[in-house]
């Protein structure tokens, strides 16, 4: 599941073609803090990042915090299991 702004999406699709129509043409990721603990016995990650877009050819940044959970998919790898994405305004 995606909650991006509020709006969740669910499923492989879904989540696909909510970030496709998003507006944006070009968007540079600067994080700033990236901090993760372990979630689960399973082997779960609980990943919380904050930072500022920018996007386009936008000279200001956006702020965001995002936080995601990675469940390991059995082989030797992992998958992301949940996820909030959140612009900070103001």
């Amino acid at each position: 599941m995606l909650t991006f702004e509020s709006n969740a999406v669910q499923g492989t699709s879904g989540i696909v073609e909510k970030l496709v129509g998003l507006p944006f043409q070009k968007i540079k990721h600067q994080v700033a803090t990236l901090d993760a603990q372990p979630s689960s016995e399973q082997g779960g990650i609980l990943v919380m990042v904050t930072g500022a877009l920018l996007v386009d050819e936008e000279e200001r940044p956006m702020n965001y915090t995002q936080v995601f959970q990675l469940q390991p998919d059995g082989q030797g790898s992992y998958f992301v299991f949940n996820d909030v994405f959140k612009l900070i305004y103001g």
